[in-house]
């Protein structure tokens, strides 16, 4: 049952995206669709709940796509900086890897397959709203998350 005693508003929402270096693009070309996966080399992240699988809006519906690759690993940065090394392509939520698209060394890849993103909320005891502190610092922060496109 909900706790009547704490409001919540939504600052954003979270993309997931699927990331590789244009030096990975140009020897192994770009996919256009998830299935199109299978042929390439994908890193995967060893402690997702799923290790392999990576969720796509297909058709208008979410589906798991499996993926597979020679590096693996439970650490982001090593994900990364296999990704910007041209070893795969990889999959993270876009905030993770903003950086690295806008100073060119990944590009994002099958956008338009990406699943719905998940929405990002700020949660606080119902009595602190009226504080104008509080109400200043939620505008800060949903300023922020929409100005970086997350």
């Amino acid at each position: 049952m909900p706790d009547s005693s704490l409001r919540a508003r939504r600052l954003g929402a979270l993309r997931r995206v699927v990331f590789g270096a244009p030096s990975y693009f140009e020897r192994h070309g770009q996919p256009t669709h998830p299935f199109e996966l299978s042929k390439h080399s994908c890193i995967v992240r060893t402690t997702d709940q799923r290790p392999g699988e990576w969720m796509f809006q297909i058709e208008g519906k979410p589906r798991p796509v499996k993926v597979a690759g020679s590096f693996r690993s439970n650490l982001m940065v090593s994900i990364y900086a296999a990704a910007v090394h041209g070893l795969g392509l990889g999959y993270s939520p876009l905030w993770q890897v903003r950086h690295l698209v806008d100073d060119g060394r990944l590009d994002l890849a099958l956008t338009e397959f990406e699943p719905v993103p998940v929405p990002i909320h700020a949660v606080w005891p119902e009595g602190r709203s009226s504080s104008a502190k509080v109400r200043a610092f939620l505008d800060m922060l949903a300023s922020r998350l929409e100005l970086k496109n997350l």
